[in-house]
């Protein structure tokens, strides 16, 4: 299994393919095992290296609170350490905030972005969705959140990352609230894709991000919510291949 020792922290990751790099970042309560579903698609023609972030997964947890910067901080290292300066970025909700965040400040340098249900903090849906999370889907998908967290024991998914994130839910730090700051920079092509009823990425919101970006498409699946690449992966996974070769054609 690889592993790579960073600084603060050892990440697991997944790498099959060959080709232009693609990083796959997954979502909160989520592993390198949540793009399982596209990722054969994907490696057919790039080389995809799908992390764990810190605290989740095989990643080692080093403890204090889980943060944007702390994700986005061991993401940046660890496309240093494995010699990538140009990549592909794709993120998922959490995932879509650290993908933003490494592409806006340079830590590396985007062929093109995709943000997956990338959240909106103002919205009201959100803090509603938010609040489902606690007090309902955790509950009800704890037992799978458990086994992908096994590494840390059987209870770190619920000690460990659910109370980080009723923390986050609650205080809304800066950071979190401000994610997209910079996004309008960003001259590569960039990919929206949510379902259309994603409470967490509203479509007008998405519409309107898209409208600012010099080279921003949008992409809105029938009745995926808010994770389009695992409910329905064999369309999201096509679109996805379709705009990061299309993105790889224009840079060459």
């Amino acid at each position: 299994m690889p592993f790579c020792d960073l600084s603060h922290v050892r990440l697991y990751y997944s790498r099959a393919g060959t080709g232009p790099p693609v990083i796959l970042l997954h979502q909160y309560f989520g592993t390198s095992e949540s793009w399982l579903a596209i990722f054969d698609t994907l490696r057919r023609s790039f080389d995809v290296i799908a992390p764990d972030l810190r605290a989740h997964g095989r990643s080692s947890d080093p403890g204090g609170r889980l943060t944007l910067p702390g994700f986005t901080t061991d993401i940046a290292e660890l496309v240093r350490r494995l010699g990538i300066e140009s990549a592909h970025l794709v993120g998922a909700s959490l995932g879509a905030m650290v993908a933003t965040r490494l592409a806006v400040e340079g830590a590396i340098h985007p062929r093109s972005l995709v943000l997956i249900g990338p959240p909106n903090f103002a919205a009201p849906s959100t803090a509603a969705y938010t609040r489902q999370i606690i007090e309902e889907q955790f509950p009800s998908n704890e037992a799978e959140y458990a086994h992908l967290h096994r590494a840390h024991g059987p209870h770190h998914a619920r000690d460990r990352l659910l109370a980080n994130f009723i923390r986050d839910s609650k205080e809304q730090p800066p950071e979190m609230r401000e994610w997209q700051a910079g996004v309008e920079s960003l001259t590569c092509p960039v990919l929206l894709m949510s379902g259309d009823n994603d409470p967490v990425a509203p479509a007008p919101w998405l519409v309107d991000i898209a409208s600012r970006l010099p080279a921003g498409e949008l992409c809105l699946l029938p009745r995926a919510g808010h994770f389009p690449h695992r409910l329905l992966p064999h369309i999201a996974g096509l679109v996805l291949l379709d705009f990061l070769l299309r993105a790889e054609r224009a840079s060459s």
